[in-house]
């Protein structure tokens, strides 16, 4: 599900990943404008840290703090409305932090992907830039080839070796055509794999332009 803003969402006190594809979901920049105050030389450019996290609006739909993957959380100090209300989103957040509160410079929507094991498909190839795990999740920036069109993404169970669980994105082009280059983000929560045991090892395969790639993770 997502909203206007082009954020993938899923409502507070939800418990449990749907079992389907994350369709639809278009990745768009969100904008948090901090305005400059003068025009004189001790105006400067901040040092912004990026890194994935879950967004929490509050009650009346605005952006009221956000949570990185390890579990630290800041108050949004320049909160933006027309949100959903009481929801979460998963984005890659760039901000200065002050203490216990955060400047949000800019979000940029990220996939939190489902279990589409049901779907049997063949996955289409793409490039991925780099996949890493962070606290609970198993964070990646991809590069699919794009013409604007919707692609749809998920992750399939593809069997057990002794004590490693194989896993696969499943991405699907959907028709769209393979033009340029786009950069695409998308997490795994690595609870959602209810059948990998806390020790053993995730290893989550893709398919690329260049054949199979592996990265290997032991679950937290």
């Amino acid at each position: 599900m997502k909203n206007e803003k082009g954020f993938a969402r899923r409502t507070v006190g939800e418990s449990q990943f749907v079992a389907a594809l994350n369709k639809g979901l278009s990745l768009l920049l969100l904008l948090l404008i901090v305005s400059c105050r003068g025009n004189d030389s001790s105006d400067f450019y901040p040092d912004i840290v990026t890194e994935f996290a879950n967004i929490r609006t509050d009650e009346a739909g605005c952006l009221a703090d956000f949570t990185t993957d390890d579990e630290r959380t800041y108050t949004i100090a320049n909160p933006k409305d027309g949100y959903n209300k009481n929801a979460i989103y998963r984005a890659v957040c760039g901000y200065v932090a002050d203490g216990q509160t955060a400047t949000l410079y800019h979000a940029t929507g990220a996939h939190l992907l489902r279990d589409s094991t049901e779907l049997d498909l063949t996955p289409d190839a793409l490039n991925v830039t780099s996949v890493w795990l962070s606290g609970r999740y198993i964070n990646m920036q991809l590069s699919p080839l794009s013409q604007g069109g919707t692609q749809y993404w998920g992750f399939r169970y593809e069997g057990v070796s002794g004590r490693t669980t194989h896993v696969s994105l499943h991405h699907r082009q959907n028709g769209d055509p393979q033009s340029y280059s786009q950069t695409v983000y998308a997490s795994i929560h690595v609870d959602s794999l209810k059948t990998v045991p806390s020790g053993d090892s995730i290893a989550l395969h893709f398919a690329t332009f260049q054949g199979e790639r592996v990265w290997r993770f032991k679950k937290p």
